[in-house]
Order: structure tokens, then sequence, then C-alpha cells
């Protein structure tokens, strides 16, 4: 009977922990950006992320609120931990009655600049995927790309965890197949029959930003300024989560998609909008992992009256989209020239 009570007790805690790691990890990330040279534009960015809430209202009459003003930092706790929820939805749904899934790691030599580490692997990748091999045994596969740093000799790990479909791969001639793509530069690290909880482990690369140590202390894994900025500007606009074959049917993109919204009780895609929430009016479900709404909105909200059941209107306007598509190709220069200017650190 002790036992019985003590698990969900613990399980509480821990997820009550995580919670508040998440916030604690997003000072740390603040003071790192602060630090930097060439990113430090996006500190109060972060800072703000998951500061504002607005709650939700479904058909069956269950409130939540959902925090609205995402940085959609690659570092950011908070919008790893989302996206990694949304994706491992995504992934779940797919791979069920699959069989013959495994798990594998592909890895290169540590790089000194991580840019050309990462178009280096995925070369090698795609090398792989053509070749005669892998086309006999694997029907599918989801990659998804992890990244590691060594501070003592400040080089990079990249390396990609793969989650395949299909008959039993020898290792050998995996091994064997993976040095011929990578021009000798590969290895296979690891080969292994792939399960539920595999499947959580793959997912849970998306959001890993932070480890412990062993003492037990948590820290963010990129908290030195100048290996932050140069992972910020290599993995800009790179998709780290890629489907293949029979797997082809993932959607990798779009985590922020308001039409996948729905009741985390009961599931309906029927929501109303009630308005913007003060914290104080909030309360986290620890079992669900999401905010209640203890209180009502402090003012009427015109959207209570728009039920939505799909994606939300947008601004598609002429000068809207300009503007868009500028800002991005501004972000897109700014981030090449940054990792241009690792590249030429890294030659010298």
């Amino acid at each position: 009977m002790v036992g019985e009570e003590t698990q969900p007790k613990q399980e509480g805690v821990g997820r009550e922990l995580r919670l508040f790691d998440r916030y604690e990890m997003q000072g740390v990330l603040v003071e790192a950006l602060e630090n930097t040279e060439h990113h430090r534009h996006l500190a109060e960015k972060v800072m703000a992320c998951h500061r504002k809430f607005r709650g939700r209202r479904c058909d069956q009459n269950h409130t939540w609120a959902e925090a609205k003003n995402s940085c959609s930092c690659r570092m950011c706790p908070h919008c790893a931990h989302h996206r990694a929820g949304v994706m491992g939805r995504r992934t779940q749904a797919l791979v069920v009655g699959k069989t013959g899934l495994r798990y594998v790691v592909l890895a290169e030599r540590n790089c000194r600049n991580l840019k050309a580490g990462i178009v280096s692997l995925y070369k090698a990748w795609t090398s792989l995927r053509r070749s005669v091999s892998w086309k006999r045994y694997v029907k599918g596969s989801i990659a998804v790309l992890e990244v590691t740093y060594n501070k003592h000799h400040r080089t990079w790990h990249p390396h990609l965890n793969v989650l395949i479909e299909g008959e039993y791969f020898p290792f050998a001639e995996l091994n064997l197949s993976w040095r011929k793509a990578s021009s000798g530069k590969g290895r296979t690290t690891h080969i292994s029959q792939a399960d539920a909880g595999t499947i959580r482990e793959l997912v849970k690369y998306t959001l890993k930003v932070a480890e412990r140590d062993e003492d037990g202390t948590l820290r963010l894994i990129l908290d030195e300024p100048r290996a932050l900025d140069e992972f910020l500007s290599a993995v800009y606009g790179v998709r780290l989560v890629r489907s293949y074959g029979s797997f082809h049917g993932l959607k990798v993109a779009d985590e922020e998609d308001p039409a996948e919204e729905e009741c985390p009780d009961c599931g309906s895609k029927c929501i109303v909008d009630i308005g913007p929430l003060q914290q104080g009016q909030l309360t986290f479900d620890f079992v669900k992992e999401i905010w209640r709404v203890t209180s009502s909105p402090t003012k009427r909200d015109r959207a209570l009256h728009l039920i939505r059941s799909g994606p939300q209107c947008l601004d598609v306007s002429p000068e809207a989209i300009a503007r868009a598509v500028e800002a991005r190709r501004r972000a897109t220069r700014y981030e090449r020239a940054v990792s241009n200017l690792f590249s030429e650190e890294s030659v010298a």
C-alpha cells in the first residue's frame, strides 16, 4: 500500500521539477545570449517566451491555457519542449502497426567547424540512402540531428539518430556502407531493435538543451557564448527532423500549426479563445503538464464568439507577406555571414 501511494508522488515531483527546470534554464540561456557577440539581440525575445498566456475552452467546456509568445529559438527550453511534444505525437501515430523497427546512430569524426560538419554529415547520409544495401533492407526512416560539444577540445560532434523500418540490417554491412558513403570519415556507433521507449528517446533529441552533471546539477548544454553563437548560426534554417520512404507522411515542419490544437482532456478540435490571462489566474496541472485556468479572464475578448475548427485567420495581405519574406531573407543573410566568420576562424 505504501508503494502504491509513493509512486504517484514521486512522479508528480519529477514533473514539477521539469517545469521549474525549464524556467531556470530559460534564465541561464538569456544570460548566455547577452554575452554572445552575434546573438545578443535574441536575449529579450527569449526572456519574454512563455510569459503571456491565452485561455482556451472546447465545446465540452474543458478549460486550459496556452502560451502565445513563443520565441522559436532552437535552444529555448520551452519551445524545444513544445516542439518535441508535437513531433512525439506525430511519430507515435505514424508507427502504429509498423514492424521491423530499429534504432541506428550514424556519426562522423569530430569537427572544428559545426556548419561544415553538418553539411558533411547530411551529404554522407544522402549517399547512404542511395546505396544498394540501404534500399535492400530499409523501407523508410526518420532521422533526427543531434549536436554535442566538447568544451575541452572545442570540437563538435554532429550525428544522426535514425529510426528505420525494414528487414534485419547486419551491423557489419551497415558499418561498411556508412564508411563508404562518408568517404572513410563515418562510423556506425549503435544499432538495436526499436520499441515505444526508443521512439520517445529519438524525439527527445529535438528538445535536449540541458543535461545534468555527475553531481546532479542541471546545466545548459551550450553555456559558452562563442559555442552558442556558432550553434545558432549553424542550425539556422536546418531541418532537425527528416522523414523518408514509408515515414514520408510525418510532418516535420509547422510545429506551431494551429490546425493541430486540440483539447488535452477530450481531444476536441472545436475550440474558442477566452482571452488573455495573467499568471495569477493559472495553475499547472502536473499530471497532463498543461496550464489550468483558476479564474476568469480580466476582460472580454471578441474571439469568444469565433469558434475555430481549423487554422486561425492569418494576415495574408501582399504587404504582410512582403515584410515577412524580407525579414526572413535578412535573418538568413545574417546567420550565413556569422557562419562564414566561424568557418574562416576554423581554417585559420
